[in-house]
């Protein structure tokens, strides 16, 4: 049994709704409906939607459903919870934003994320371990950055001469900022500026600060 058919199956029963996918699946009903012409749900839902749907429909018919097999290279053969074709990003584990964190070492790590290598390699021109994944939070940086996005922070690229958007400890707290070198300071200076104008710029002497690196990526969920 393909998808297409298991999916059209639990509808034809009623053994699911489209609403109750969306809702289970974080999705829209529209991109529910769309699995009737075909098309299947993202990679990281697949599997979880078809064990879903099986369930559902074992528990109307009282029988159990063959389930449809995913692609080879969806699958890790060595049984690794690292999906195949992908590569795991560590994450900090305190949120960037105004106020925000502590001190930036080795147990401000979570767990990491996952993402495909060649989107790692080929566009950001990185590998793995160079990058850190962020969650943002506060308005200091909307309405380009808002509380939520993600962002992923390349740590080689520390050095603030040409100003950008870095995230760094502050002596405070971890922000994520516009962040540039005070030229003709007596000590070495950045200025720590947010993208939204009812937050004033700030000065703070570099030895306070802790760079972990540029951000070089954002995504936002809808």
């Amino acid at each position: 049994m393909t998808f297409q058919e298991l999916f059209q199956h639990a509808i034809k029963i009623g053994a699911v709704r489209n609403i109750d996918l969306a809702k289970r699946f974080g999705i829209t009903s529209q991109a529910v409906s769309q699995w009737k012409t075909g098309k299947r749900p993202n990679r990281e839902h697949e599997q979880k939607v078809i064990d879903y749907l099986s369930e559902k429909i074992a528990e109307k018919e009282g029988v159990k459903v063959k389930l449809p097999d995913l692609p080879a290279n969806l699958i890790d053969d060595a049984g690794s919870d690292e999906p195949v074709d992908y590569v795991p990003v560590r994450s900090l584990d305190v949120r960037a934003g105004a106020g925000g964190g502590g001190i930036i070492d080795d147990h401000a790590f979570g767990p990491p994320r996952f993402f495909e290598s060649g989107f790692v390699q080929r566009e950001l021109r990185a590998s793995a371990s160079d990058l850190c994944v962020v969650e943002i939070e506060g308005q200091s940086m909307e309405p380009l950055l808002r509380s939520g996005d993600t962002v992923l922070v390349d740590m080689r690229k520390k050095n603030v001469a040409m100003e950008g958007i870095f995230v760094l400890f502050d002596g405070d707290g971890v922000v994520c900022k516009w962040v540039e070198l005070v030229h003709g300071a007596e000590t070495p200076t950045f200025q720590v500026k947010s993208e939204n104008e009812r937050f004033k710029p700030y000065e703070v002497e570099a030895h306070r600060c802790q760079i972990l690196g540029r951000v070089v990526w954002f995504s936002r969920r809808l």
